[in-house]
């Protein structure tokens, strides 16, 4: 049934149902947003999970000002995420989740759902609500439309809206007394958020994430002093150029991977202001940075501030240059730092577990 319904959602909505695993693979792609919701006041690790208790309702704002709440109701909580702070008016982006009349809607998160019509046991299918499993609308274009309510029950579902799953994987009743209505008093869930990028930015990300260099760039590297008849802009490993201020002149620097034509060999190309060009892996560098190393390197970092460093190199000792840091590194095996020092080329090893 779970599947069923995330299915037929994400078809009206022209998404791919197998890109919506539920909120456990809460994974971006270039062409979606995936926000999962995150503890709030305990510490977030790969095994807690959101909860709800008591009188109390949940608010997390995203990064792009959304809000995500669950709100205390007589029964429970109700599920919504708006375009700002709720008690200031903002829109609920979810409000278009049918069934907008009758049946009771998957935003609601009720503890009469999980009852029996009689309220004397789990329900047996007496009692027509949507159990662990809720999937939404979440509708981008309604943001900033003033209070927005569909109107005469029906729903206009837009390719530009997006689904949010939640699911409960603990909760707790009170009142199971028969003939009464159940009331939900503690929630804990998972729950992750989807909705299409921009197409721009779509282009942006695959851009990057492309191994094929552009023409563009060809024509800087050859403008910066590279033989293209002897050497090729050739990316082993993404994104395939990087760039910032590598010798701390104020002027942008950037690299890009090359290969010999004839050898094979390979070199990381360092255009310093579009100016001077570096081969770096062929020609002498002072330190740690041995010869043939270009050749294994398996991954690449351009490091502005300690912050830029991915986590598996947080904790290692960086050296300081006179602007950015180029790390080259062989995951999980081996790490070296090139800097721009008192006017030359330098490297310093951050680690090596593994002989080459």
């Amino acid at each position: 049934m779970r599947q069923l319904w995330i299915s037929a959602l994400a078809t009206l909505l022209l998404i791919p149902s197998g890109a919506l695993a539920g909120p456990q693979d809460c994974k971006p792609t270039p062409d979606r947003y995936a926000v999962r919701i995150s503890p709030v006041g305990t510490e977030d690790t790969p095994r807690s999970r959101p909860s709800v208790s008591g009188e109390r309702s949940f608010y997390q704002t995203l990064d792009n000002g959304w809000v995500f709440a669950l709100q205390r109701t007589e029964t429970g909580w109700r599920l919504g995420l708006f375009d700002g702070e709720p008690e200031r008016g903002a829109v609920d982006l979810t409000q278009l989740t049918p069934p907008l009349r009758g049946a009771p809607n998957p935003r609601e998160l009720f503890g009469w759902h999980f009852r029996n019509e009689n309220n004397t046991g789990p329900n047996d299918g007496s009692v027509n609500a949507p159990q662990e499993t809720r999937v939404f609308v979440i509708s981008p274009g309604i943001a900033g439309t003033g209070g927005f309510k569909p109107s005469g029950g029906t729903v206009e579902l837009d390719p530009n809206d997006g689904l949010g799953v939640l699911e409960i994987t603990d909760y707790g009743l009170r009142n199971p007394q028969p003939g009464e209505k159940a009331v939900m008093n503690y929630l804990e869930f998972e729950a992750c958020l989807y909705w299409p990028r921009p197409a721009d930015e779509t282009a942006r990300i695959l851009d990057v994430r492309s191994l094929d260099y552009i023409p563009e760039e060809q024509e800087i590297f050859g403008a910066c002093g590279l033989d293209l008849r002897r050497q090729t802009l050739d990316a082993a490993y993404g994104p395939r150029t990087l760039g910032g201020d590598f010798d701390g002149d104020g002027s942008i620097d950037e690299v890009a991977q090359v290969r010999d034509r004839a050898s094979g060999r390979r070199a990381i190309a360092l255009c310093r202001a579009g100016t001077w060009l570096h081969a770096i892996g062929t020609e002498e560098i002072p330190g740690a940075l041995r010869k043939g190393y270009v050749d294994q390197v398996e991954a690449w970092h351009w490091i502005h501030d300690v912050g830029d460093l991915p986590r598996r190199l947080r904790g290692f000792d960086l050296p300081e240059g006179d602007g950015d840091i180029l790390i080259l590194e062989r995951i999980e095996k081996e790490a070296v730092a090139v800097f721009w020092r008192d006017g030359e080329l330098d490297a310093q090893q951050m680690y090596r577990y593994v002989e080459p």
